[in-house]
């Protein structure tokens, strides 16, 4: 799959790919919703964020609908419109976009190459009425590749295999630092789809 890819998503997955612990850092002054991926050293490795317009539009559009309807149902209106985050290499050059499509409650996330139109798989993201979510990474052949178990909401959970084995976790590494937490893979696993798939996840928890 990686010969298919444009060359920025292939050195992407490149330097990823000999990283067993990740740092994932939300920029604090962004208008948009970026995250750095970063190696222990706080290395910035690649980039995923959605820029200052689509994410403006969904806090008005949330915003307004909250002021009629309640908080809740301005949240669900705000998780329902469609967007598009854009991964990028540590340069800021774009390498995937992942597109989300219309849903507040359940939504799916398609992993694509806009260059070459391969797609790397979708995200399937339910979330419940109390506030749990759960997802699934699912391969363009509709076999799941890997799923949450545990507490997303306070970024303590395990990433799963189909089997029920763990390949990762995800959990807050030194609270002093605001927003960073820590993703630990085991080698087995595509480190870019693990990556992808806990970032989406922190931005869904937000809303």
């Amino acid at each position: 799959m990686a010969a298919q890819l444009n060359p920025t998503a292939q050195k992407v997955i490149q330097t990823l790919s000999g990283q067993s612990t990740l740092l994932m850092r939300m920029r604090v002054l962004s208008f948009g919703k970026n995250y750095d991926v970063m190696d222990p050293n706080q290395t910035v490795l690649c980039q995923v964020g959605l820029d200052a317009k689509q994410n403006v539009k969904g806090a008005l559009i949330g915003s307004a609908v909250s002021q009629v309807a309640g908080g809740y149902v301005g949240r669900w209106a705000q998780r329902s419109l469609s967007y598009t985050y854009i991964v990028r290499d540590a340069e800021g050059v774009a390498a995937l976009e992942i597109r989300k499509g219309s849903g507040g409650n359940q939504a799916e996330f398609l992993v694509v190459d806009p260059q070459t139109n391969v797609q790397l798989g979708k995200i399937d993201l339910k979330r419940s009425l109390i506030g749990g979510l759960k997802a699934s990474w699912v391969a363009p052949d509709g076999q799941a590749y890997m799923h949450t178990k545990g507490n997303i909401i306070r970024r303590k959970y395990k990433i799963v295999d189909p089997n029920g084995s763990e390949v990762g976790h995800v959990r807050h590494k030194i609270l002093a630092i605001r927003d960073v937490w820590e993703l630990q893979l085991q080698s087995q696993v595509n480190h870019l789809y693990s990556a992808l798939f806990a970032t989406v996840l922190d931005f869904e928890k937000k809303t």
